[in-house]
């Protein structure tokens, strides 16, 4: 019977956490290549100014003046420490655009079958009879199994993962398969279900 299995929102709610957190940091990073460290080295450079002239009783009140905490900075950070902070803005800004894009292309893709055949996530439609095998070493534990197939001499596989897609159709997709494979047209020495990989 026909089954219509759809990406899941808590998978997609979870790339979308993924790559508002990776362009979260990026905003983090940058914000202290350009402000936190300057301003950080700023108050160092005053706080040594204050202990070289032997005025450190002086620094609270100085410091309150300008409107800073009169907590002695930690370091001074190099330049080649702000310039890391930039560097890593802009790899975490593309890891997050990345993730975005993997899901804005995902998130409408849709597992299903039809009389005779099975539709692989990108839409491409596999008739029953070129599936070679399937892998379910990883089904019982993590809910995925490798569908095999061949279209004219050459090999192709894809994931059923029922955490990814809606679980109930996944699993009737999977049972349309493992009919197929068993009862239907199967030859043993060629189709058949595997736990190797």
């Amino acid at each position: 019977m026909p089954a219509e299995a759809r990406v899941t929102s808590i998978w997609k709610m979870q790339r979308l956490f993924v790559a508002v957190l990776f362009i979260g940091f990026s905003g983090f990073f940058f914000w202290d290549g350009k402000v936190g460290y300057p301003r950080s080295n700023e108050r160092w450079i005053a706080y040594e100014e204050h202990r070289v002239a032997d005025r450190i009783s002086e620094w609270s009140a100085d410091a309150a003046s300008r409107g800073w905490t009169s907590k002695v900075p930690e370091k001074f950070y190099k330049p080649e420490e702000i310039a890391m902070q930039f560097v890593c803005c802009v790899a975490s800004g593309i890891l997050g655009f990345i993730v975005l894009g993997y899901l804005a292309g995902q998130k409408n893709r849709v597992l299903k079958t039809e009389e005779g055949a099975v539709f692989e996530p990108s839409g491409k439609r596999i008739p029953f009879d070129a599936i070679v095998g399937l892998g379910k070493k990883n089904w019982e534990k993590k809910g995925l199994a490798i569908v095999r197939y061949e279209v004219d001499g050459r090999r192709f596989k894809f994931v059923l993962d029922d955490y990814k897609y809606e679980a109930e159709p996944t699993h009737k997709i999977l049972a349309e398969i493992e009919e197929y494979l068993l009862v239907e047209n199967a030859e043993p020495e060629e189709k058949q279900i595997t736990k190797s990989e």
